[in-house]
């Protein structure tokens, strides 16, 4: 009887060649950050962060971090080598 895990295809959200090769857009951080903001706007860390530093900085914060979460960031850009 052959194996039946080597003869189905994978699912394309689990073929690593379906993996994203760029980082995210801005225009795309900017979609990831708003709906994180809208499913924490009432979670007191975040009220606590905009009334520290307003809702304008406290995006930008949200959607450095989204960003930095992104392997392939160039915030987690690691130089190889020597530098010049």
């Amino acid at each position: 009887m052959p194996d039946e895990s080597r003869t189905m295809s994978v699912p394309a959200w689990l073929d690593p060649a379906s993996d994203r090769k760029t980082p995210y857009t801005d225009a795309e951080l900017d979609v990831l950050a708003a709906d994180f903001i809208a499913m924490n706007r009432d979670v007191a860390v975040w009220r606590k962060l905009i009334d520290a530093v307003g809702e304008q900085e406290a995006t930008a914060v949200a959607k450095q971090r989204l960003a930095s979460r992104d392997p392939l960031s160039l915030t987690n850009w690691k130089p190889v080598g020597a530098l010049h």
